[in-house]
C-alpha cells in the first residue's frame, strides 16, 4: 500500500470514529484499498486510490439518497489537500493555470478554462473550497465557479468548443494528420495567450500534463517566447489550475444542460455502453446526419450507432 494511502487512513478512521461510522471490513485494491462502512442501517463503499498522475482520489459507493454517503462526501472534501503551488513545478508569484473537460465524454463539449492567480489568492481561494475538480461534487463545483466568477471574472478565460465546431476542426486537423492532442494544445494555447494579453500579466502558465510532447509549451514558444510553460501530470495540486479545472467543469455542465434543454434529450456523460441507448434516441427523433451537433463523431460508439442504424 502507498504511504500517501497509510497517511490518509492514519487521519481519516479517527474521523470515521467520531462520526459513529464502523469500518466492517478494509482490503487492498488495485492501485489502492477499499473500507466497507456501517453507519446505523445506512452502508457505503469507499476507496482511496493513489497514482503518480493524480496523487489521492477517493470513490465514494452506495445509493444516492443514501445519508452515510452524503455524509462521506463532506468528511472527504474537507480533508483534500489545499491547492498551492508544488514545489518543483514552479516559483512564480503571479501565474496562470489551465485544464480541460470533456475530452471522455462523447456527448457535449470540450472545454479549456484558465485563470491568473497571484500568491496572495491562495488563503481566499482556500477558504472557497477550491481544490481539483475531480474531488468535488456538481453541485460544489457550481458554488465555487460562481464565486470565482464574481471575484476574478477578469482573470478567467475559457474556450467551450460546441460538437458541431468540435466536430468541424477535429476532421480539418485530421487532414493534416493531428489528432485531440493538437486539439487540446491549440485549445490551451490560446486561453494562455488571451490571459498574458490581460492587464494582470502571469509571469509563466501551468498546464495539467494531456501528452508527453508537451505540446502546448512547443505551440507557445511561438506565440509567446517569453513566457515559460510547464506542463506536469497532477497540476491540479495547484492552486491556478485547480481553480481553472473547476471552471472547465462548470462551463462543461452548462453547456450540458443547454444541449440536453434544446434537444429534450438527458445526454449522459461519459462514453460507456448506456451512450448507445442515448443515441439511438437521439437519431430516431432527429436523425443519423444531425447525430455531430451533440456528438464527438471520432469516437467509436459514432460507429456503433451507424451500424446499429443501417441495421
Amino acid at each position: 500500500m502507498h504511504k500517501a494511502i497509510d497517511e490518509s487512513l492514519a487521519h481519516l478512521i479517527p474521523l470515521l470514529a467520531q462520526e459513529g461510522i464502523v469500518i466492517t471490513a478494509q482490503r487492498e485494491i488495485s492501485y489502492g484499498v477499499q473500507l466497507k462502512l456501517l453507519k446505523c442501517f445506512d452502508v457505503s463503499v469507499l476507496n482511496i486510490y493513489h497514482s503518480a498522475k493524480k496523487g489521492l482520489s477517493y470513490v465514494i459507493g452506495g445509493d444516492k439518497n443514501n445519508a452515510l454517503r452524503a455524509r462521506l462526501k463532506e468528511l472527504l472534501s474537507s480533508q483534500m489537500p489545499s491547492p498551492e503551488p508544488q514545489a518543483g513545478m514552479h516559483s512564480w508569484q503571479t501565474w496562470c493555470g489551465s485544464d480541460e473537460c470533456g475530452k471522455g465524454d462523447y456527448f457535449g463539449a470540450l472545454v479549456v478554462a484558465g485563470m491568473t492567480v497571484v500568491a496572495d489568492d491562495l488563503p481566499k481561494l482556500r477558504r472557497m473550497g477550491v481544490q481539483d475538480s475531480k474531488n468535488l461534487r456538481d453541485q460544489q463545483i457550481v458554488n465555487i465557479a460562481k464565486q470565482l466568477y464574481e471575484s476574478y471574472s477578469s482573470r478567467i478565460a475559457c474556450i467551450v468548443l460546441k460538437p458541431l465546431k468540435y466536430n468541424e476542426i477535429y476532421a480539418d486537423m485530421k487532414k493534416r494528420g493531428q489528432n485531440l492532442n493538437d486539439l487540446l494544445a491549440w485549445q490551451h494555447g490560446k486561453v494562455i495567450m488571451d490571459l498574458y494579453g490581460r492587464e494582470l500579466k502571469p509571469e509563466g502558465a501551468l498546464v495539467d500534463q494531456f501528452s508527453k510532447s508537451a505540446k502546448v509549451r512547443a505551440l507557445l514558444k511561438v506565440k509567446l517566447p517569453l513566457l515559460p510553460v510547464v506542463e506536469r501530470p497532477g497540476a491540479e495540486a495547484d492552486a491556478a489550475v485547480a481553480a481553472a479545472s473547476i471552471i472547465a467543469r462548470y462551463q462543461f455542465l452548462q453547456s450540458q444542460a443547454s444541449l440536453s434543454r434544446y434537444y429534450q434529450i438527458e445526454f449522459p456523460l461519459g462514453s460507456g455502453s448506456g451512450i448507445i441507448t442515448t443515441g439511438k434516441q437521439f437519431i430516431a427523433k432527429y436523425g443519423f446526419p444531425r447525430l455531430c451537433e451533440v456528438a464527438k463523431l471520432h469516437f467509436v460508439t459514432t460507429a456503433k450507432l451507424e451500424q446499429k442504424t443501417i441495421i
